[in-house]
């Protein structure tokens, strides 16, 4: 009978390309994954590769079994990590999350490690529009992100964690003795959020509600980069005050707020569902990161 193993490595055949790609993920010689996934055709009685090309494909009973041999493996990883009360869970997991929100995901999964050192994890950083795409894929277990009016979250599961305020952001020393954000977004050299976003968007509409033609100087895609600028005195930016930075707290920076009604951008984690076990520990210690 097939090893758990066997079918890892056809799906890392299937969504690498080759063999060799293959080979890297799952930890093999070239030789080996070869010698596996013929193991595994003559087991299933049916050829799963077409090796009539130079790049090797899966074959129609190949595609077939793919969708099968995920859930299957996911199944199974879920019966290793729901470990029972008491015991350490395990198991392998890759999570995602938006540059702003690293420090926070990277401490919360810190102290997983410390609680459960036998779950591997896997961390990477993307924009949310991409993460989004790479949990729908099953390639990433859960995601910290932005909630959007444009996002697909149908079938998997969403948590907000918390609400991030659209604010000016002012150097103290530039702005001194000016409080309204209006009229330093008409004095000042206002440092454009990457308007391609759903938070660059919103900034557009409130520039656009107070009839204001901002002195623009350049755009940039990263809040923590624009604060950066601020510091620096290049000039003023309308960004989410991000959680855990302090911005307040800084003597470089005023933090400003916003006439009209409040915008927020909305943050929260994604989980994809086959590994709910160890995804729902790490919304649990996100959860409580956000309430101190």
């Amino acid at each position: 009978m097939s090893s758990i193993r066997f079918f890892k490595t056809f799906i890392a055949v299937a969504e690498y390309g080759s063999f060799a790609a293959a080979a890297d993920r799952v930890a093999l010689t070239n030789a080996a994954v070869g010698q596996q996934m013929r193991a595994l055709e003559e087991e299933m009685r049916r050829p799963l590769f077409d090796r009539s090309q130079r790049q090797i494909k899966l074959s129609r009973d190949g595609v077939l079994l793919l969708p099968k041999a995920k859930r299957l493996l996911a199944d199974y990883e879920q019966m290793i990590a729901e470990a029972p009360d008491g015991e350490a869970m395990e198991g392998e997991v890759s999570i995602g999350g938006i540059t702003s929100g690293m420090g926070l995901l990277a401490n919360c999964l810190v102290q997983l490690k410390k609680l459960h050192p036998r779950i591997s994890v896997n961390l990477m950083t993307a924009r949310s529009d991409e993460v989004v795409n790479l949990v729908h894929a099953a390639k990433l277990d859960a995601a910290l992100l932005i909630e959007t009016a444009r996002q697909n979250f149908d079938g998997l599961s969403w948590t907000l964690l918390y609400n991030e305020p659209i604010v000016m952001l002012a150097n103290a020393t530039q702005t001194a003795g000016i409080n309204d954000a209006v009229e330093l977004l008409r004095t000042q050299p206002f440092i454009r959020y990457d308007r391609s976003t759903a938070v660059g968007r919103k900034v557009q509409s409130i520039i656009k509600s107070e009839s204001v033609e901002p002195l623009e100087i350049l755009e940039l895609n990263s809040i923590i980069g624009i604060a950066d600028l601020v510091r620096q005195q290049v000039g003023v930016a309308i960004v989410p005050l991000l959680k855990n930075f302090d911005w307040h707290k800084d003597p470089s920076l005023r933090v400003l707020p916003l006439p009209g009604d409040l915008a927020v951008r909305r943050v929260g984690i994604l989980e994809q569902g086959t590994k709910s076990a160890i995804t729902g520990e790490i919304r649990k210690l996100l959860m409580a990161a956000v309430a101190k």
